[in-house]
């Protein structure tokens, strides 16, 4: 699907935002209502398809915009400890992302809730179609990293490297498949951390634990 490479604005605009994320926030994407989201916006049809081809690309767009906020907040806060970054080992390194998204989450809270929305369509096309279309792979950059620990001697060798690869980037990336009862932030956060340090200990170079 092309992307739509700048949303013009038009009449209420905002008001068809608010009322798309607060449906697919709601229920799941099969679910979600276009006809529902046009009636809460208070708009017409015709001003809808102008804009969008159909509830997919509105999806699309939601999620497309969610991630710029997301990297924008985080290049903004991180910033100024990339030095610091650096020198981190792969686990404080992901507490260390954990807690910018945690902040990013308590700022935006309707994209933090449409994020998990779409961790949960794993066995949906519309999570292939939205991993394609935002052109990242969050699990190769995981695995790159994992990859880059192994290679500093910061992880155990006495496990074949592809299975730590393999094993942490699962775990790393499917912690919200786990723990996806939890909705309070600052308790998730907490279990977050559990959670890493009990990966750290089972993974980490024995001079590290």
């Amino acid at each position: 699907m092309k992307k739509i490479e700048k949303l013009k604005s038009f009449e209420r605009k905002d008001e068809l935002i608010k009322a798309a994320l607060d449906e697919f926030i709601q229920t799941d994407y099969e679910k979600a209502s276009l006809n529902n989201i046009i009636k809460n916006a208070q708009i017409s049809k015709g001003t809808f398809y102008y804009h969008f081809e159909n509830k997919e690309a509105l999806y699309l767009y939601l999620l497309e915009n969610s991630a710029n906020v997301k990297w924008t907040f985080i290049n903004e806060n991180s910033g100024k400890d990339q030095e610091q970054f650096a020198k981190m080992n792969l686990f404080d390194k992901f507490i260390y992302q954990a807690e910018l998204g945690y902040e990013f989450a308590k700022r935006y809270p309707q994209y933090y809730q449409l994020s998990l929305r779409l961790s949960k369509e794993k066995n949906h096309p519309i999570y292939t179609k939205a991993i394609a279309y935002l052109g990242g792979n969050s699990e190769a950059l995981m695995r790159q990293m994992i990859d880059a620990a192994y290679e500093n001697h910061e992880l155990d060798h006495h496990f074949d490297k592809e299975f730590i690869i393999k094993v942490l980037a699962y775990q790393f990336m499917h912690y919200d498949s786990i723990f996806d009862e939890v909705t309070d932030l600052e308790f998730n956060m907490k279990n977050l951390k559990l959670y890493v340090e009990f990966l750290k200990k089972g993974f980490s170079h024995k001079g590290d634990r």
